[in-house]
């Protein structure tokens, strides 16, 4: 591996950048599915609005995440609309938008 580069699993779980953590209002996700991923999670939250980023917490001793993450919408208007909406991803997700303080 070089030195300064990193795998596509590495990128995956990440937390956000200054960047688009001040670009972009994020939701907070729980009760994702064991077997959905990050790219299914995205995809899914893409028919919403622009999705800048997609965190799932990772469970480090079982390998996966844990079932909760955060997502990145471009804008407030679509993620406000998305926080109101019912979702699924294998099962029912549930969702909450984060204000800033």
């Amino acid at each position: 591996m070089v030195v300064g580069s990193a795998s596509a699993d590495d990128c995956a779980v990440k937390p956000l950048t200054s960047l688009v953590a001040k670009w972009g209002k994020r939701l907070f996700t729980r009760c994702i599915s064991i077997e959905a991923t990050v790219d299914n999670v995205q995809l899914y939250f893409s028919q919403f609005g622009y999705v800048l980023d997609v965190y799932l917490a990772k469970d480090e001793r079982k390998k996966c995440h844990r079932g909760f993450g955060f997502v990145t919408i471009s804008d407030e208007i679509s993620t406000e609309y998305t926080s109101q909406k019912v979702h699924r991803i294998r099962r029912p997700i549930y969702v909450n938008m984060i204000y800033d303080r």
